[in-house]
């Protein structure tokens, strides 16, 4: 196995992630809430004060809205522009699992197996088509894995500058938590191998490099308002980890316990019996070991963490991948076989679906070329099963890149037919520009959607009455500017303000649930109604 095999699998990977990842609109609420911002960033030439719809949002450093902002500089403010830096980020990926494996394991074929197998986990996936934080922190947290494996065996100092530089930027994406799984891995790694150097004034470089870097920004706000170090290191911090109420992202321990296997499909099924197969080499010190105390002690911290999502043990998923790949290589040929069977049967069993879906009538449409699609595809994994030029072990890797490649471009084009129903408004704001409706004022009935003002590039009003996304947090306004646009209909004086915005023309939306008899004023200007899926249009 030479590297060109990684030259290929890049530029095939590319060119999947690329291909639809903007034939779709922003998704509510956390790819369109980033989306936003980083539109809000970008227009503004503001690129410390991040705004979310009139209102400073604090909740996590500024490097992924700048990213963000960056991919409209070259693409425009579309969802394009937004997603386009994830599919770069997740090639980086691809890279660095592979260099990794590289130095852990000295076997090219090892390493190309990481590579296909991290691209093949579902939630790898999906962090491509969501924009958050985790796609972005991720690449740090794995860029400073590689850099302090580099710097241990050969000890080079250059190393020692990139992994402290990639702790700082991956703080300035998402704060403390770039500590969490590079750290438990590295106090791991170095009862394996031994410093090359003594403590130098590199040392003390590489870490004020980091505090430079990684608290500018921090400091910077803290500097404009002593009151932010106890808002972003308690609140945003300290509280999103033990206070339930904080957030409203609470949910049971066991919760990523459960969704870990099904994001991480099929190999994370396998795993067990191949750690059992193979439970001699955990039992001494070694890189298997730190791989494995490193995926679980953080999923034990997460699993503690009153604030859950699944994208948060993304980090996990490359050392998954390279504890899968190499026990992969010392799997015994009838192992193999049964792996490459289910991982058949699994592609089979996927493509089948969408094959009929297209047949049947359900709430989601899908299309009949991806019916197409499946079974061309389909035919790739049989023939792929099927050859007498691969082993058992390959096929099993081959057969699940293949299903990501269908995963992801079926995917896309299933949420690009199904819109509205995944939360996408884009049909919303396309029939707002079309009726020319988006040069007024645009009213959003208790609803916080950030998604209306990407897709219509302006301000809108929302009307607060008690939904909890529009409590807002206006401590670090300096001026009353955010009120034109979060009015309370709860404050007679805001409501009054409401009525002189009516008596110009408006467009009022109301999302899922009709208005209570005590605002149905609100709608009685309004000569036209248009039903779309869960939104009400009055204009």
């Amino acid at each position: 196995m030479k590297t060109n095999s990684l030259v290929i699998l890049l530029i095939i990977t590319a060119f999947t992630l690329l291909l639809n990842v903007g034939s779709y609109g922003v998704v509510e609420s956390s790819d369109a809430r980033y989306a936003e911002i980083g539109r809000a960033m970008y227009l503004s030439g503001d690129y410390l004060h991040p705004n979310l719809m009139e209102v400073h949002h604090y909740h996590k450093p500024p490097l992924t809205y700048q990213i963000t902002a960056l991919g409209y500089s070259l693409f425009g403010t579309n969802a394009f522009g937004a997603r386009f830096f994830l599919q770069i980020v997740l090639l980086l990926q691809l890279i660095l699992v592979y260099f990794l494996a590289l130095e852990l394991f000295n076997n090219r074929k090892t390493a190309l197996w990481t590579a296909l197998i991290y691209f093949s986990f579902p939630l790898v996936l999906i962090s491509s088509r969501n924009l958050t934080t985790d796609a972005f922190l991720n690449t740090f947290a794995l860029l400073s894995i590689y850099a302090w494996v580099k710097y241990r065996k050969n000890g080079s100092y250059i190393y020692l500058y990139l992994f402290t530089l990639s702790w700082a930027l991956g703080f300035l994406t998402k704060g403390p938590v770039i500590f969490i799984v590079p750290l438990i891995f590295i106090i791991g790694y170095n009862h394996i191998e031994k410093a090359k150097h003594k403590f130098s004034v590199h040392h003390i470089l590489a870490w004020l490099l980091f505090f430079i870097i990684g608290f500018s920004w921090v400091i910077y706000l803290a500097i404009q308002n002593p009151d932010f170090i106890d808002y972003f290191l308690g609140k945003q911090t300290l509280d999103r980890f033990a206070n339930k109420s904080t957030f409203h992202r609470s949910e049971p321990f066991w919760y990523f316990w459960a969704l870990a296997p099904l994001v991480g499909m099929p190999w994370l099924l396998y795993l067990p019996f191949m750690i059992k197969n193979h439970k001699n080499l955990f039992k001494k010190r070694s890189i298997y070991r730190v791989l494995a105390a490193s995926i679980f002690i953080p999923l034990v911290f997460f699993s503690i963490s009153t604030s859950k999502r699944i994208l948060y043990i993304l980090p996990l998923y490359s050392l998954f991948a390279l504890l899968i790949a190499q026990l992969l290589y010392l799997e015994t040929d009838r192992n193999a076989k049964v792996y490459a069977k289910f991982n058949f049967a699994w592609a089979v069993l996927l493509f089948a679906s969408f094959i009929i879906g297209s047949f049947v009538t359900v709430d989601i449409f899908i299309s009949k070329i991806l019916a197409v699609f499946a079974v061309v595809f389909l035919f790739l994994a049989f023939r792929l099963y099927q050859t007498n030029q691969l082993t058992f072990k390959s096929k099993a890797v081959y057969i699940s890149f293949i299903v990501a490649i269908f995963l992801v471009i079926s995917g896309s084009k299933v949420m690009s037919d199904n819109e509205l129903l995944i939360n996408s408004n884009k049909p919303l704001t396309d029939f707002l520009i079309k009726e020319h409706l988006d040069n007024r004022m645009i009213l959003i009935y208790n609803t916080r959607k950030p998604s209306i003002e990407f897709g219509l590039n302006k301000p809108v009003v929302s009307l607060y009455d008690g939904a909890y996304d529009l409590n807002r947090e206006t401590q670090f306004e300096t001026d009353d500017n955010w009120k034109k646009y979060l009015i309370n209909l709860q404050n007679k004086k805001e409501t009054d303000y409401l009525n002189e915005l009516q008596k110009k023309p408006t467009v009022l939306l109301i999302y899922k649930n009709s208005l209570p008899d005590n605002r149905k004023n609100l709608i009685k200007n309004y000569s036209h109604k248009k039903e779309m899926k869960n939104w009400t249009v009055y204009y």
